[in-house]
């Protein structure tokens, strides 16, 4: 799928016709041209979708950081949303020290393995994802193309629904996080 296709498809919902570009004259493309890159990226930040998930070995800048951090590293250019320092999963306790700033990310040491979302191609994506991004544009799209605020509430409402079930299917194809000794849940036990 492409971002034309996505596009098109929710514009076929409301009887419109499909665009063939970003770039065609006429309101259309240039509405779909302006929102798509925008909500492309929100809804890839949403969640960990397994389709634009990348791993990466950050050597450090050459300049350091003023304070806090021994080193600074640039963030790869397809960056959107850190994951994991290494193993583990930002928020976690055990999570190494790091700051996102801009471009860079803040840490200490000489090498910094990520884990992170990223932007990632239309065609690589899952059925439910490009399904998902396709009731996204349609709801982002209703009240501008058909002026009904009921219809641009119900797209919403369909579109939640299905962002519940997209993910439920995308969490299902990974394995469950096992809890460790040293886990707050387990040790508050004894």
């Amino acid at each position: 799928m492409t971002p034309i296709g996505i596009c098109s498809n929710a514009l076929l919902q409301f009887g419109k016709s499909p665009i063939a570009s970003f770039e065609e004259p006429g309101d259309l493309a240039r509405l779909c041209s302006n929102l798509y890159p925008g909500e492309r990226d929100s809804i890839l930040r949403e969640n960990d979708w397994n389709c634009s998930i990348k791993r990466d070995i950050l050597a450090p800048m050459a300049s350091a950081p003023a304070f806090g951090f021994s080193a600074q590293f640039q963030l790869p250019g397809d960056f959107l949303r850190m994951v994991s320092i290494g193993d583990v999963l930002v928020g976690e306790p055990q999570c190494r020290s790091f700051k996102v700033e801009g471009r860079r990310v803040l840490a200490s040491g000489t090498t910094l393995p990520i884990v992170y979302v990223y932007r990632s191609d239309e065609a690589e994506w899952d059925a439910k994802l490009v399904e998902l991004m396709t009731a996204r544009m349609a709801w982002k799209l209703c009240y501008a193309v058909t002026q009904s605020t009921s219809l641009r509430d119900e797209l919403k409402a369909e579109y939640s629904a299905l962002a519940k079930a997209a993910r439920a299917i995308d969490a299902q194809e990974n394995p469950s996080a096992q809890l460790g000794e040293d886990s707050p849940l387990i040790s508050a036990r004894y």
